[in-house]
């Protein structure tokens, strides 16, 4: 450490000894530097902060009702378009650069701005921009930064209305579009039902109509068993009856008689089993007691019949004929209706092949209608939806915009900051002074004592012979420190008068 000491003594009173350097160099670069400064032309900056609020307390409000746009991924393409060149010429244009600058070339003026316009958020994701602008002129910085928060606020306001718009052309295209091919589909589902009209059916498929049709079949057949028996039966009275030579002219209904027979079987049953006062076995005992009295009713009313058919047409017909004659005609209708439906069965039987292709078809028609529809009814919801989130976008602000600070115009330059740089232009020229007589010194080496002489010639140093500064001599030196401290005083106030020009103006 002492070595280092007494080397940076060495060098210090070495390039003392070359002073005289120093001041000239520093005089020279200072006054140019100076000079220069003050040619510098002033620039004025003009900004705004601008405060973008992107939190709405409609959104909780409306979630599930509308379609709320990212507000958040909005405002980061809002900033990083807004110096593309479309924005740049507009507000060149809006802020008649052409007239301002006199320069109607639209490329330098697009060029000057995507250089010297600058957008910055203050902090991340406090949403807070500052907008700023340095030119020559107060009034084009001023107009550029009013134009371009203008611009800024336009955007984010009306982006969003675009977007919903051009959605909501777009959402009428589509719902057209699936209206008529719903149309269409609905067209051919209605004419493919024509062509197969045999083979579908509303109440079913093909095949419950067949086995309703077979059972309905069935069921005529028994009908016509029954009716063909009754017939049976009376014709078999009529032979008892001309065999006896006797008119038989007592009713009889074999229907209401086996209905009447078997409730006397399930009586006698019950009552093996239950008392006279079981509920079941009071029941059926007035069902009996009702049939018996029909069969009485039917009975007064036939003889009645029977009498008079007799008194107007005296022994031609009995009541038993006339009976007869019914149910021969029921028969035969009967017959009728078995053979119709025979007919029936037999034309589904005959089409039963064809069934599994047509119902296929069928499902595939209204399957694609099913979807078609589903995707219609969607498009009709999203429309809807997209018309509430158009009111809202309309009627209120999604992104809400806040000058903090507007623009002003700027009344002292922003740059050049010239005591700045009056105070570097000083440091340099004493530092370009000193560095030239260090250097001197290095070229123009001295020896200053006897460790110095000691090191360079490797011997010992045995004494020195001291200076002896006579009156003459003290006094040329005391002058010459006088010279070299007025020039640098001189240099100082020079110093200072450059720095009450640059803050007068």
């Amino acid at each position: 450490m002492e070595k280092l000491y007494q080397e940076f003594l060495q060098h210090a009173r070495a390039t003392w000894r070359r002073r005289w350097w120093i001041l000239p160099i520093a005089w020279l670069i200072c006054l140019g530097g100076w000079a220069y400064v003050q040619q510098i032309p002033d620039t004025y900056q003009s900004s705004a902060r601008v405060f973008v609020n992107t939190q709405s307390v409609l959104d909780p409000l409306l979630r599930g009702m509308t379609v709320r746009p990212d507000t958040e991924q909005r405002l980061r393409m809002m900033t990083r378009t807004l110096l593309s060149r479309d924005n740049l010429e507009e507000i060149a244009r809006a802020s008649d650069l052409d007239v301002l600058t006199g320069n109607d070339n639209l490329d330098a003026q697009v060029g000057m701005l995507r250089s010297r316009l600058s957008l910055d958020e203050s902090r991340r994701g406090d949403n807070i921009f500052n907008i700023s602008f340095r030119h020559g002129n107060p009034e084009v910085s001023y107009r550029v930064v009013q134009e371009t928060v203008n611009l800024f606020m336009e955007q984010g306001l009306g982006s969003s209305r675009l977007d919903l718009t051009s959605s909501q052309q777009f959402i009428e295209r589509q719902i057209e579009s699936y209206r008529e091919q719903l149309e269409e589909k609905e067209a051919e589902i209605e004419q493919f039902k024509r062509d197969n009209a045999a083979y579908l059916s509303s109440g079913g498929n093909f095949y419950s109509r067949l086995e309703q049709a077979r059972e309905r079949l069935e069921q005529a057949k028994l009908e016509q068993r029954e009716a063909q028996r009754q017939v049976e039966t009376f014709e078999r009275r009529m032979a008892e009856s001309r065999q006896s030579g006797e008119p038989v002219t007592s009713y009889q209904n074999p229907e209401l008689n086996q209905r009447i027979n078997r409730l006397e079987s399930d009586l006698d049953s019950l009552r093996q089993r239950y008392t006279d006062q079981h509920p079941d076995v009071i029941s059926t005992r007035r069902v009996l007691s009702e049939l018996r009295e029909q069969q009485e009713t039917e009975a007064q009313e036939f003889s009645a019949s029977g009498a008079s058919v007799l008194g107007n047409a005296g022994q031609s017909q009995n009541p038993l004929q006339l009976a007869l004659a019914e149910a021969e005609s029921r028969a035969a209708s009967l017959r009728e209706r078995v053979q119709e439906y025979e007919r029936r069965v037999a034309r589904l039987e005959e089409n039963v092949d064809r069934v599994p292709a047509v119902e296929s078809e069928h499902t595939a028609l209204t399957r694609d209608y099913d979807v078609l529809r589903d995707s219609y009814n969607r498009l009709l919801s999203t429309r809807e939806r997209a018309i509430m989130s158009g009111e809202v976008e309309t009627q209120t602000d999604s992104v809400d915009f806040r000058v903090l600070e507007p623009p002003r115009m700027p009344e002292s330059p922003a740059s050049p900051n010239r005591p700045a740089l009056a105070s570097m232009v000083l440091i340099l020229g004493l530092g370009a002074g000193t560095g030239f007589a260090f250097l001197l010194a290095q070229l123009r080496g001295t020896v200053n004592n006897r460790a110095q002489l000691s090191e360079l010639t490797g011997r010992p140093v045995l004494g020195q012979v001291s200076r002896v500064y006579t009156p003459l001599r003290r006094r040329r030196r005391l002058t010459e420190l006088l010279v070299f401290a007025a020039a640098t005083a001189g240099l100082l106030i020079a110093f200072a008068l450059a720095l009450g020009v640059y803050f007068s103006g």
